[in-house]
């Protein structure tokens, strides 16, 4: 398993870093947003109007990580996205999967635990609150670096407990890989600066979960990459993490 520490940073200003971060996640998004288009441009067919809601979602939630990166105030910024119910949040996670994840090429599992098991009351649910800036962000990183893999198989937990928000995901490569070498070389890895080095993702998701207050490891377990993220679950107990 490895986990990042301050070691691990690259020596670089922290706003530097902070800033280039999050360039990287926002050439993420328009990524995806035209992949999406170039999808749908390629069936040769009009875009349908639930298509276009999906468009417009994705616009919102583009803005609604520029007001939080930002933290400047803009009166069209009225209906962007911060402390949302999981199930807004999953809306736009199933927008990711089917842009970067397309069936039946990949086979996609989600699994929800604690709070947001179907069996809870919609009353639990609504109440399941999460942080949606840091939640796109962190999971366009990792399904996309999933589709850059190649992976064939991917499975998703999601775990609202009494006190973090917690995400696991698995995948399985599609291509035969050398997965031992690459399990010795994580760190190697994660600290390439080259362009459109998959590192980048890694250590954005770093850093989002510690400006949290969370935290974030992963590992190669035979022919599996996890990564796991915990994350306070409410805005107080985010705030108190940061401070302590």
């Amino acid at each position: 398993m490895f986990r990042f520490s301050k070691k691990n940073h690259l020596e670089k200003d922290e706003n530097q870093k902070r800033e280039s971060l999050f360039f990287h996640d926002i050439i993420n998004h328009t990524h995806g947003l035209l992949l999406f288009l170039n999808q749908r441009q390629t069936l040769g067919k009009d875009i349908k109007s639930e298509e276009i809601k999906i468009v417009e979602s994705e616009i919102r939630a583009l803005q609604s990580l520029i007001k939080d990166h930002f933290h400047l105030k803009h009166k069209n910024l009225s209906s962007t996205y911060d402390w949302v119910p999981f199930s807004v949040a999953e809306n736009s996670l199933s927008g990711l999967i089917q842009t970067y994840l397309p069936a039946p090429k990949v086979q996609t599992f989600i699994h929800l635990k604690g709070a947001l098991c179907y069996d809870k009351s919609l009353e639990e649910r609504k109440n399941a609150l999460i942080y949606f800036p840091t939640f796109y962000r962190i999971m366009n990183n990792l399904i996309k670096n999933m589709a850059e893999a190649k992976s064939a198989e991917v499975h998703f937990y999601f775990d609202y407990g009494e006190d973090f928000f917690t995400i696991e995901t698995r995948n399985k490569f599609n291509e035969q890989k050398d997965l031992t070498n690459l399990s010795d070389n994580l760190p190697q890895l994660i600290l390439d600066e080259k362009p459109l080095s998959p590192g980048l993702g890694l250590e954005s998701i770093h850093h989002l979960a510690l400006e949290s207050g969370g935290i974030f490891d992963f590992e190669v377990a035979h022919d599996m990459w996890i990564n796991r993220i915990s994350l306070p679950r409410t805005p107080k107990m985010a705030d108190q993490k940061k401070a302590a």
